[in-house]
């Protein structure tokens, strides 16, 4: 199979459409206060996804689905999953953390999906606007996961 070829005018003009998206992305990554925030989520989100996902293998296992080497969240799934751990999460608190949508604006699942694949500047600004709110929502899963059988007893 051939490379696909373009004219000598329209690489110039992917190369500068190239490098406007880098300039773009330096000066995001500028302000280190943004960046510190950025990772800060995203990390946080990745703790939550990863503690869930050890969830999901076993529920999935139980049904006698075959284990697959990437799991994906899916928020059919979530609630029956955590359900079958014994959790009983609110549902309003799971979708903000791992729907795909919200009256209140993007989940923290679609932030995160938006600043790490390619730092969306809108999504980015909404993180910093909605912070506390934010991190309310995993902080919240997670203090549940660790605390569940302490406060159950």
């Amino acid at each position: 199979m051939s490379t696909p070829k373009i004219s000598a005018d329209e690489q110039k003009k992917l190369r500068s459409k190239a490098r406007i998206e880098l300039e773009r992305l330096e000066k995001i990554q500028e302000n280190t206060k943004t960046v510190q925030l950025l990772d800060t989520f995203k990390n946080k989100f990745n703790i939550c996804e990863t503690t869930y996902k050890v969830i999901l293998k076993k529920h999935q296992a139980v049904k006698g689905k075959k284990s697959k080497e990437r799991l994906t969240l899916n928020m059919m799934q979530v609630p029956h999953a955590l359900k079958f751990a014994g959790y009983d999460f609110d549902y309003q608190l799971l979708n903000e953390l791992f729907g795909s949508n919200s009256e209140k604006g993007k989940t923290v699942k679609k932030l995160r999906d938006a600043v790490t694949h390619g730092i969306n500047d809108k999504a980015a600004k909404e993180i910093e606007k909605r912070q506390d709110e934010l991190f309310g929502y995993m902080d919240n899963f997670l203090n549940t996961i660790k605390t569940f059988d302490e406060v159950a007893a």
